[in-house]
């Protein structure tokens, strides 16, 4: 299995959990984060590499990447698995798909490249490499049954994860804030990367809104404990408010606390809709990559509730349009009268994430995993 990050965990434990159920006893390895070690997978290399995003981002790593498929590829020659489940990281992930399908392994792929959205000749690539799809989105079902590839729907984890979060006040209490007062969560992303690029805009804009409301207070999701000294580097360079609280590792319970949510385009949005909080999305990649995805990417929209929905709920502020001024307007906004109209809008979004039956998805894992 290949997951590192914190929404591709969430898959590999849904992964995990539904193999149990369907009676298999499986040995698991791969390159995994620190959920999916705990619960019993043998890590065999560093996949921190694979947190890099973009074309710039790879390249500058290629070294690293080229040690770490290295490793990977001396496993599976090794070891010779029944089966490889590799979660997202498609730049990557396709080229260990290659290298398991040449070694006779099957491939079971989690959570796509968005060919929906962009560089949709991949489905051809895909149909050669992976045995079965799991997608996240029933829409994605047409497009890859239409070129033969098997598919099935996932439940998104996120449905469960959300369905019964604390109300605000017992959010308020597991960090010991007063149940009273307005609240502006902050969720910067999970990567080193986004961070760099992100929280100086971040704490110009929480500065801006507590000029407006001085009693708003302010609540930071740090996805991981080695991002603080990051973290807190740039908020004090961009001149944050100094009584701003982190929480690690919490992000359901700091969304939950919130009345409104600053959020990085990424799974974190889909997680934000739908706890039902009122919520701007943000995001700056690299010029080089940005440039090169606006020519290619076919949708209107960057945030997952925007594309589920079509159609524009969460206000996007995307490279140079993040502009801290215009942002904090926008967040003012939703702590009034706008922030309840939006949240109706975001109803729809469980519907639109169900998955097939849960005997299905067992009985694809059986033929798969054993």
């Amino acid at each position: 299995m290949l997951a590192v990050e914190r929404s591709g965990e969430n898959l590999g434990l849904e992964i995990m959990a539904n193999a149990a159920q369907a009676g298999l006893a499986l040995q698991w390895s791969g390159v995994v984060g620190s959920r999916l070690q705990a619960a019993g997978v043998q890590n065999i290399a560093d996949g921190e590499v694979l947190a890099m995003i973009g074309l710039v981002e790879v390249l500058r790593h290629y070294r690293r990447l080229r040690r770490l498929y290295g490793q990977i590829r001396q496993h599976l020659q090794a070891e010779r698995p029944d089966c490889v489940v590799l979660i997202d990281h498609p730049a990557f992930n396709l080229h260990i798909a290659k290298l398991a399908k040449n070694l006779g392994i099957r491939v079971l792929y989690v959570v796509g490249p968005q060919i929906w959205a962009w560089r949709s000749q991949r489905i051809h690539q895909i149909k050669r490499v992976v045995d079965h799809m799991l997608v996240l989105f029933p829409f994605e079902v047409p497009i890859y049954a239409q070129v033969g590839v098997p598919v099935h729907v996932l439940a998104h984890p996120l449905l469960a994860q959300t369905a019964a979060v604390p109300n605000r006040e017992s959010a308020r209490a597991a960090l010991n804030m007063a149940a009273d007062g307005q609240v502006l969560a902050l969720l910067p992303g999970s990567r080193r990367g986004e961070l760099e690029r992100l929280v100086l805009r971040y704490a110009e804009t929480a500065r801006r809104l507590r000029e407006q409301m001085p009693d708003l207070r302010i609540l930071v999701a740090l996805a991981r404990e080695e991002l603080r000294p990051l973290w807190e580097r740039l908020w004090k360079q961009g001149a944050g408010p100094e009584d701003a609280r982190l929480a690690v590792a919490q992000t359901q319970t700091v969304l939950a606390a919130a009345d409104v949510v600053l959020v990085a385009s990424g799974t974190a949005t889909l997680e934000t809709a739908l706890m039902q909080r009122p919520a701007v999305v943000v995001y700056i990649l690299n010029a080089l990559t940005f440039a090169v995805v606006r020519r290619l990417v076919k949708t209107p929209f960057v945030a997952m509730p925007n594309v589920l929905l079509k159609k524009s709920v969460y206000p996007e502020f995307l490279q140079e349009a993040f502009e801290p001024a215009q942002v904090a307007d926008a967040l003012a906004a939703l702590l009034g009268p706008a922030g309840p109209v939006q949240v109706a809008e975001l109803q729809k979004l469980r519907g639109l994430l169900e998955g097939d039956p849960p005997e299905q998805l067992q009985q694809v894992l059986r033929e798969m995993l054993t």
